[in-house]
């Protein structure tokens, strides 16, 4: 029933948005292994991702984005798998890269971006949200929203998983 809640709060926010782009959401991909030098997801990395799947099926994403390591890979993929959408990759410190994908190629869309601990925040910055944001390497549960990313005044989102 949370993640209904949450959903439904995510969609009704969303749909306020006067800006072109719609929205962008943001995860950290979930848990992964603890070895290797491109981990893939724990069994309860998977789960999560379909938690999150769950969560996000009535936002009305339109693409996903990850980086290009297994673990954001995955993560998107389990996600675009439950919402019949595709998930596409682009190089993990790409900032700028990702900003051009999202103003050219999304410009109208509801994107969400799976990527890293350390990535979100500059990502964040470059979508015009003005608040210091840290993610702890043991955090997973982080949902960010930039609401009318595009917009002179976009509104920032921060919700936990329950």
């Amino acid at each position: 029933m949370r993640i209904f809640s949450i959903g439904l709060l995510l969609f009704v926010a969303t749909s306020f948005s006067a800006a072109a782009q719609d929205a962008v959401y943001l995860i950290r991909h979930c848990e992964k292994e603890l070895s290797g030098a491109d981990p893939a997801l724990t069994p309860e990395g998977r789960q999560r991702a379909a938690d999150w799947a769950e969560m996000l099926q009535h936002v009305g994403l339109d693409a996903i984005i990850t980086s290009d390591t297994l673990r954001t890979q995955e993560t998107g993929g389990i996600i675009a798998d439950a919402l019949s959408l595709q998930a596409d990759a682009l190089p993990r410190a790409d900032t700028a890269g990702l900003v051009d994908v999202l103003e050219f190629d999304h410009e109208e869309d509801t994107v969400l971006i799976v990527a890293h601990a350390e990535t979100i925040p500059r990502i964040l910055e470059s979508l015009g949200v003005l608040e210091d944001v840290t993610i702890d390497q043991s955090e997973f549960a982080n949902l960010f929203a930039v609401l009318g990313p595009s917009s002179e005044a976009p509104v920032f989102v921060h919700l936990l998983m329950p």
